[in-house]
């Protein structure tokens, strides 16, 4: 990696807010998210989201369900993930809260 690459990066990751997303423990809603993600690192260039887990049947598998997603986005788009565990009680849908979307995005995506 170049010394430009990586500043870019640095900046990247500490210019803008992190984005909070609650993710469903789906396959579908997995590549959803990833795909916000990755709009929103083209888009905005953030390089830090927190993540909440629904729809996971235990904190086990939430752990495990965020760790592959952590290790793809890392991998793919160079941004970091934090883990703010599983979030029960979400029977229908998962949303999407995130305040510092591009302009036109939905503030409450179903994923």
């Amino acid at each position: 990696m170049h010394r430009d690459d990586q500043a870019a990066g640095l900046r990247r990751l500490f210019s803008t807010p992190a984005v909070t997303l609650a993710v469903a423990a789906r396959e579908e809603a997995l590549i959803e998210a990833y795909g916000l993600m990755k709009r929103v690192v083209q888009e905005e260039g953030s390089g830090c989201f927190r993540i909440t887990i629904t729809h996971a049947r235990s904190e086990e598998e939430a752990l495990a369900v965020f760790e592959n997603l952590r290790r793809v986005a890392h991998e793919y788009l160079g941004v970091r993930l934090e883990y703010l565990g599983l979030m029960p009680g979400l029977e229908r849908q998962s949303l999407a809260l995130a305040p510092g979307l591009p302009p036109g995005m939905l503030r409450n995506s179903v994923i």
